[in-house]
């Protein structure tokens, strides 16, 4: 089993009573390739600019890649009571980019973050292709009416050459 990527990022989400939509921050977003040698280009960064947090960077493969799986967990942390997993789920990658999934939210995330890509990513993933991300963003359209103040933190962590998920 090899080892592809693994991405954090945190997102801090504050209500703004005074406006009733949610202020959506995002603290971190990083990306640390295990394998530099399949990974020959890669970068992530945020801008803030006015109420939003963008997130932006791009990969470059060393070969075409086919048979990714990921795995995505999201907790959501409170003052004063203890953080709870939202979420912990298994996908095929090459699912994900054809939007073959049912859940509602992961169709979502595919949905919005599709039209930040400057191409429709396919399997299997090209090399020497420059796949990137440019000022993407969450969307509060997607968020429940009501949240309390609170952080999230998001982990993929995506595997490459693996003949069955982990337990």
């Amino acid at each position: 089993m090899e080892l592809l990527r693994h991405c954090f990022f945190s997102l801090l989400l504050t209500i703004s009573c005074a406006l009733a939509e949610y202020m959506i921050l995002v603290d971190q977003f990083n990306f640390v390739p295990e394998d530099r040698k399949l990974i020959i280009s890669q970068s992530s960064f945020v801008e803030q600019d006015a109420n939003r947090s963008y997130l932006s960077g791009h990969l470059v493969f060393s070969r075409s890649l086919n048979d990714i799986k990921l795995f995505t967990s999201m907790d959501i942390a409170r003052p004063n009571f203890p953080r709870v997993r939202l979420f912990d789920k298994k996908l095929d990658v090459c699912s994900f980019f054809t939007n073959d999934y049912r859940s509602k939210f992961v169709r979502q995330i595919y949905n919005n973050y599709i039209s930040y890509l400057n191409v429709v990513p396919s399997c299997p993933l090209k090399a020497h292709f420059n796949y990137s991300l440019h000022r993407g963003y969450v969307d509060d359209r997607y968020l429940p009416d009501f949240l309390p103040d609170c952080s999230f933190f998001i982990k993929f962590e995506f595997l490459y050459k693996s003949n069955q998920w982990p337990t």
